[in-house]
């Protein structure tokens, strides 16, 4: 029986470590849960700011396309307005072009009328009164201002 009574008193004795033992062992094991819950938290936060940051990425995305777009546009337009104004620009010199000629045109057609009116009949002076009615302008003439009174 002294082997009992040995075995209860090292167990009453160790009974007291033991049960402060599991109890410490219970509140780090409440401790690890609470740290694991706080982490969850924190993991809950990370997935909501990441729904948040790749709907504004989608948001930014979906503006960056339509400024792409407009961006297009704006150079189509701008090519279209060139080709324009080398159409533009081609016409207006094809028009001057086509003035010059014709006032070339009239100005000989007027220097040749003007020297039919001056030319004196005499054939052998027709040479001197052509050089001395020739302009000096080679394009455009002077007018001079005549007054015809209606009779």
């Amino acid at each position: 029986m002294a082997l009992l009574i040995e075995d209860e008193e090292i167990h009453d004795a160790a009974a007291p470590a033991m049960r402060a033992k599991m109890r410490m062992l219970d509140q780090m094991a409440e401790a690890l849960e609470d740290e694991a819950a706080g982490l969850y938290r924190r993991a809950a936060v990370c997935e909501d700011e990441e729904c948040l940051l790749e709907r504004e990425i989608e948001e930014r995305q979906t503006e960056i396309n339509r400024l792409a777009l407009k961006l297009t546009a704006l150079r189509a337009d701008r090519d279209a307005l060139a080709v324009k104004i080398t159409a533009l620009t081609n016409e207006a010199a094809a028009l001057r072009e086509q003035v010059f000629r014709n006032e070339e045109a009239a100005v000989l057609a007027a220097i040749e009328r003007a020297a039919a009116l001056t030319m004196p009949p005499v054939a052998g002076d027709r040479e001197a009164t052509v050089a001395s009615a020739a302009p000096r302008a080679l394009y455009f003439r002077r007018a001079e201002r005549v007054d015809v009174s209606p009779e």
